[in-house]
C-alpha cells in the first residue's frame, strides 16, 4: 500500500507538470486562462545507471566539498516545478503561486524508498508599481533565492534557500537592481535556537567591459534558556542548557565580462563570519561560533565560439575555513577543472571532463588529494555548453592518495543505506560506467 502511495504522487507530479506544459504550449486559452495567465512548468532532472568498474553499485569519488560531477553522479534526482497565475488585479498587479517538488534516490536504493518533498511554496506579485519600482517583485513563502553554482562541481556558492519574504528587482538607475530578502533558517535539530537573515544584492553595476555583482548577509541569533526533551524510545525527559547560537556577516563580490566573441568569465571573491562562515554563502553554519570565518575565491568560465565545433567549460576554487566548535577544525580546499566537448552534429559529441581536488583538514594536517577524468558519448538539444536535454554514455577513472584513502568521509569509502561499504574502500583508484540523461527547463 505504502509502495502504490508513493508511485502514485510521483506520477502524479509528472502528469500535473505535463499537463501544464501542454497547457502553455498547446491548448488554445480558456477564457480564465486568458483572463488570469498559463501554468508554466520548471524543473531539473538526472537518471540512469552506473556501475563500479569492479562489480556492484556505481561509486563516485571526490575529497573536501564538492566533487566534478560529470560521469560522477550516483543518484537519480529530480524537481518538477509549476507557476500558477492566480490573480490579475485591474491595476496590472499579476499574482503568481510557485510550488515545486523533489526528490533524490541514491543507485544504491530501490525505487520505491521514493519520497516526494515541497521545496518551494511561495506568492510573488509583480507589475504592481512605476518609476523604479517597474520590475520589483514583492513575495513571501518558500523557495530558492539566488543560488549560482559552479556547475561542473555542483557547488552553490549562494544559497538563500528557506522560508522567508522579499523584494527583488528594484532599478536603482541605469539598470543597476538592488534586491533585499529576509530569510528564517530552520534549527535542524529544534532546540530552541532562532537566526534571521538579512540578504542584500546589487547588481548589474557597469566596469570596464562587465558588471558586478555585490551580495551581503547579516544575520542576528537568539536562543532560550532551555531545552527540554523526551527521548522517544526511553520516554526518559531532560532539560539542559540550549545550544549556544552565533551572528554573523558575508560579503561576496563577482565580476561577469566577456572573453571577446568566444565565451564569458566570472570571477569572484567571499568572506564570511560566525554564521556565515559558510563557503555556500547565504546559507547558516548552526554550529559556528562568533569569531570562525570562511575565505572563498572563485573563477568560473565559458567558451562558446562562434561558428565552431567547439566548447568548453571551466572551473577554479579556492575555500579556507578557519573553525573552532567541536569536531571541526581549519580547513582548506580547492579544486580546478575543465570539460572541453566537440560537437560532431547539431546532436550527437564527445565530453572530456578533467577535475583535480586538494582537500587538507587541520585535524590530520594531510593533503588529501584526487584527480578525476571522464570520457563521455553525447547527444543533446543544441551544440551550447550547456544544451540540455543531453543523453550520455560515460566512462570514469580516478585516483587519489594514501591520505584521501584513510578519510571514511569520502565518497569512494561510502557505506549504502543498506550498510553495503564500497568496493573501492581501502583503494587508492577507482573506475566506473554507465548512462545518464540530464535536463532542465
Amino acid at each position: 500500500m505504502d509502495f502504490k502511495f508513493r508511485i502514485t504522487h510521483f506520477a502524479a507530479a509528472a502528469m500535473l507538470a505535463t499537463g501544464a506544459m501542454a497547457i502553455a504550449d498547446d491548448a488554445t486559452p480558456t477564457p480564465l486562462q486568458a483572463a488570469v495567465g498559463s501554468v508554466t512548468s520548471n524543473g531539473y532532472f538526472r537518471a540512469g545507471w552506473g556501475e563500479a568498474g569492479k562489480g556492484g553499485n556505481m561509486q563516485c569519488f571526490g575529497v573536501g566539498y564538492a566533487k566534478f560531477r560529470l560521469g560522477n553522479e550516483c543518484d537519480a534526482y529530480g524537481e518538477i516545478g509549476l507557476d500558477i497565475p492566480v490573480f490579475n488585479q485591474s491595476n496590472g498587479a499579476v499574482w503568481t503561486a510557485h510550488t515545486m517538488v523533489n526528490t533524490d534516490i541514491p543507485y544504491s536504493a530501490d525505487y520505491w524508498d521514493t519520497k516526494l518533498a515541497f521545496a518551494q511554496n511561495y506568492i510573488s506579485v509583480a507589475h504592481w508599481g512605476d518609476g523604479a519600482l517597474k520590475d520589483a517583485v514583492l513575495w513571501a513563502g518558500l523557495r530558492y533565492y539566488d543560488r549560482p553554482d559552479l556547475h561542473m562541481l555542483d557547488y552553490k556558492y549562494l544559497v538563500g534557500d528557506g522560508s522567508g519574504a522579499g523584494i527583488e528587482n528594484i532599478n536603482l538607475g541605469n539598470d543597476v537592481m538592488f534586491s533585499y530578502a529576509l530569510m528564517r533558517p530552520a534549527d535542524s535539530n529544534d532546540l530552541g535556537r532562532t537566526w534571521l537573515e538579512n540578504l542584500f544584492k546589487v547588481s548589474n553595476i557597469k566596469a570596464g567591459p562587465g558588471a558586478f555583482t555585490f551580495n551581503a548577509g547579516l544575520t542576528g541569533a537568539w536562543h532560550s534558556d532551555n531545552t527540554t526533551v523526551t527521548d522517544a524510545t526511553t520516554g526518559i525527559t531532560t532539560t539542559t542548557p540550549t545550544a549556544q547560537t552565533s551572528s554573523g556577516w558575508y560579503l561576496s563580490a563577482l565580476y561577469d565580462h566577456p572573453l571577446g566573441d568566444v565565451g564569458s568569465n566570472r570571477i569572484g571573491l567571499q568572506y564570511g563570519r560566525g554564521a556565515n562562515a559558510t563557503g555556500n554563502f547565504s546559507s547558516i553554519n548552526q554550529s559556528a561560533n562568533t569569531d570562525d570565518n570562511t575565505f572563498q575565491i572563485l573563477d568560473n568560465f565559458t567558451l562558446e565560439p562562434k561558428d565552431s565545433k567547439f566548447t568548453m567549460l571551466g572551473h577554479a576554487v579556492y575555500r579556507q575555513d578557519k573553525y573552532s566548535y567541536a569536531g571541526a577544525s581549519n580547513d582548506t580546499w580547492w579544486a580546478v577543472g575543465i570539460r572541453p566537448q566537440y560537437h560532431f552534429t547539431d546532436i550527437f559529441g564527445f565530453a572530456t571532463e578533467l577535475g583535480y581536488e586538494s582537500y587538507k583538514p587541520d585535524s590530520t594536517n594531510q593533503s588529501e588529494n584526487i584527480t578525476k577524468l571522464t570520457l563521455a558519448l553525447t547527444a543533446a538539444a543544441g551544440k551550447g555548453a550547456y544544451a540540455r536535454p543531453e543523453l550520455r554514455l560515460f566512462y570514469t577513472y580516478a585516483k587519489w592518495n594514501d591520505a584521501a584513502r584513510d578519510d571514511m568521509s569520502n565518497p569512494m569509502n561510502a557505506v549504502s543505506s543498506k550498510g553495503v561499504h564500497s568496493v573501492y574502500e581501502g583503494s587508492t583508484n577507482g573506475s566506473s560506467f554507465g548512462v545518464q540523461a540530464e535536463a532542465w527547463w
